[in-house]
């Protein structure tokens, strides 16, 4: 999920999803870019809470595996990678996230993630070095659940 970057103190301050996306769409419909902040570890390693996007519209030419990027299936945001492509249908996977994929329409697709601003650098999130770790990653992800579960059981004793 992702929060909105402002010069009111954030901490102070919090709106829904819902209103602050509805600020932002008309954005991006106009063809702009926005900028936001990322909330939540479901993108870790490759993004991370308080890092900064930059979203921009969606082109048909965007539509690759590989490609992060913001829809709205069922009423709930969603900021993922995509992991597999149909002709009408879009799979989602958060690079943090062990199991779960999203199905989502093209048509629920709302922008695409470009940029991450990270102590003040920003940097390129499709370059073939970048491409390449996160499927690596993603294929990872059996392997990630075992881990995940020899630690959780190492903790407990």
């Amino acid at each position: 999920m992702v929060a909105s970057e402002s010069a009111i103190n954030i901490n102070a301050f919090r709106i829904s999803n819902e209103l602050f996306f509805e600020q932002i769409i008309p954005y991006l419909v106009k063809g702009q870019s926005v900028k936001i902040s990322v909330a939540g570890n479901s993108m870790n390693p490759f993004l991370v809470h308080g890092d900064k996007i930059t979203l921009m519209p969606i082109q048909e030419q965007d539509l690759k595996i590989g490609r992060i990027i913001l829809a709205k299936s069922s009423g709930i945001y969603i900021l993922h990678r995509i992991v597999k492509l149909s002709d009408n249908d879009i799979y989602l996977a958060g690079d943090g996230n062990l199991a779960q994929i999203e199905k989502i329409k093209k048509n629920e697709i709302m922008a695409i993630a470009y940029y991450v601003e990270r102590n003040e650098k920003q940097i390129y999130l499709y370059s073939k070095g970048k491409l390449c770790l996160a499927k690596l990653w993603f294929f990872a992800r059996p392997f990630r659940i075992i881990l995940n579960s020899l630690l959780r059981k190492s903790v407990k004793r």
